[in-house]
């Protein structure tokens, strides 16, 4: 089966929902999606040849990062401050060429919103001005849509 460059899904198409009525907020960028295992190697008395792997309880997360265009006015990003407790109701859903959702979606567990920043302001450049929201998770919740 031959696949073309339209078969994918698009890096430049996804929603974010936020809360628990789903409501879209629109984001240029968001990074950090992202799962890692940590681990630790054990090397063995009488066996040289490489060292064990072994999986450390913890895992690590990174954090997600949403940047946005600021808009004039009353944004909602103002009202989310550092230390904001997000529980889960942060979603990425990924979209088609045309606009409609893959069923592929991110969900954060346990957010916290850890940072909140702006842009550097340069009178002499042409760039506007970004908003940037960092938040730490306790993992991401993947779904492929595939059997729901």
């Amino acid at each position: 089966m031959n696949q073309t460059h339209s078969d994918y899904v698009p890096v430049y198409r996804f929603a974010v929902r936020i809360g628990e009525n789903n409501g879209k907020v629109c984001f240029s960028r968001i990074s950090g999606i992202e799962k890692t295992l940590d681990f630790e190697e054990i090397y063995e008395g009488g066996y040289n040849a490489a060292p064990h792997l072994v999986a450390v309880p913890h895992k690590s997360h990174a954090a997600l990062v949403l940047e946005k265009g600021a808009a004039p006015g009353n944004s909602w990003v103002n009202k989310i401050k550092p230390g904001m407790k997000l529980g889960t109701w942060l979603e990425v859903a990924l979209l088609d060429t045309k606009g409609k959702e893959t069923g592929q979606t991110f969900t954060i567990q346990d957010g916290l919103v850890t940072k909140w920043e702006i842009s550097h302001l340069d009178a002499m450049g042409r760039e506007i001005l970004i908003e940037k929201l960092e938040i730490m998770h306790e993992g991401i919740q993947y779904s492929n849509g595939v059997g729901q």
